[in-house]
C-alpha cells in the first residue's frame, strides 16, 4: 500500500477528531420545519435523499472551489521554491504561502457572513483539522522533511493568528492546505471532501432517528454516481478574486438558498442535538 491510500484511509476515518459530529449541515433545522419528513425512510419519495443531493450539490459550487484553491495555492507556491536551499527564501516562501492561505480564507469567511451558524460550524470544524495537523500529522516522521517542516510552520502560524482573531481557518480552506501539506493528490482531495460531508449528513440523520444504520448505508451506497457526477462538473472550479477573470462572483455561489435559510435558523430551535 502507498502512503497517500494509508493517509486517505485515516482521513476518511469516522472518527477523526475534527467536530464534524456536532454539525448536520442543516438537517436537523429542516427536519423541525416540515423539509425532511420523519417517514423519510419509509416513501418512495425520500425527501431525505433529495435535502441530501441539493445541499451535496450545493457543497460542489460554494465549498469545493475554495478547497481546490487552497490546496493549489499551497501546492504550487511551495513547488516554485523546491530546490533553493536558501534559508531566507523558505521564510519568504512560508510568508506567502500563509498570505495566500489568508486572502482565500478571509473571502470564504466574507462570503459566509450572512450565515452566522454555517460560518460557526466552519471555524469550529477547519480549527479542529488544523490542531489534528499540529498535534499529530505534523510529528509523524513523514512530515520530518524540509517539504514537510514548512507546511507544519505555516499551520503554526497559522493557528497562532486564529487564537489572537487575527485569522477564521475555515473547514474547506484548511482540508486543501492539509491534504497538500500531506501528499495527497488534487483529485483524490476533491473525492475525500465530498465523501465526508455526505458521510457526516448520513450520520446526522442516524442520530436524528430519520433513518437506521442498515438503510443509511444502502443510500450513501447509491450516493455515488450524482457525486462522482458532481465531481467531474465542478472539480475544475477554483475560487478567483484577485483578478477581473470571476467580475460576476460565479466560481463560487449558494445553488440552495432555501437550504441556507434552514441551517441559519438552527440557532432559533427550542430543543436540538446538533451545533448547526
Amino acid at each position: 500500500m502507498d502512503k497517500e491510500t494509508w493517509l486517505l484511509w485515516l482521513l476518511a476515518d469516522s472518527q477523526l477528531p475534527t467536530g464534524g459530529f456536532v454539525a448536520s449541515a442543516g438537517l436537523e433545522a429542516a427536519l423541525q420545519a416540515g423539509l425532511v419528513s420523519e417517514s423519510a425512510a419509509e416513501g418512495a419519495s425520500n425527501s431525505l435523499t433529495e435535502f441530501i443531493r441539493d445541499s451535496a450539490h450545493n457543497q460542489a459550487r460554494f465549498a469545493l472551489p475554495f478547497c481546490s484553491r487552497a490546496y493549489e495555492e499551497a501546492a504550487v507556491r511551495l513547488a516554485q521554491a523546491s530546490g533553493d536551499n536558501n534559508a531566507a527564501d523558505d521564510s519568504a516562501t512560508m510568508t506567502s504561502m500563509l498570505k495566500g492561505f489568508l486572502d482565500l480564507d478571509s473571502y470564504h469567511h466574507a462570503m459566509l457572513s450572512s450565515n452566522k451558524v454555517a460560518m460557526r460550524a466552519s471555524v469550529a470544524q477547519g480549527g479542529g483539522l488544523l490542531s489534528l495537523f499540529i498535534r499529530g500529522y505534523a510529528l509523524a516522521e513523514c512530515m520530518s522533511d524540509r517539504r514537510g517542516q514548512a507546511y507544519v510552520s505555516v499551520a503554526k502560524q497559522l493557528q497562532r493568528l486564529a487564537r489572537l482573531g487575527e485569522a477564521k481557518a475555515h473547514w474547506p480552506t484548511v482540508f486543501g492546505f492539509v491534504c497538500a501539506a500531506l501528499g495527497i493528490s488534487l483529485a483524490h482531495t476533491q473525492q475525500l471532501y465530498m465523501f465526508q460531508f455526505v458521510r457526516q449528513v448520513f450520520s446526522a440523520a442516524i442520530r436524528l432517528n430519520l433513518v437506521g444504520p442498515l438503510r443509511a448505508q444502502m443510500l450513501e451506497c447509491d450516493m455515488h454516481p450524482y457525486v462522482s457526477a458532481l465531481l467531474k462538473d465542478n472539480a475544475h472550479l477554483r475560487v478567483e478574486f484577485s483578478s477581473l477573470d470571476d467580475l460576476f462572483g460565479e466560481s463560487a455561489v449558494y445553488t440552495e438558498p432555501i437550504l441556507e435559510l434552514y441551517q441559519g435558523m438552527h440557532d432559533r430551535l427550542y430543543s436540538r442535538i446538533f451545533n448547526s
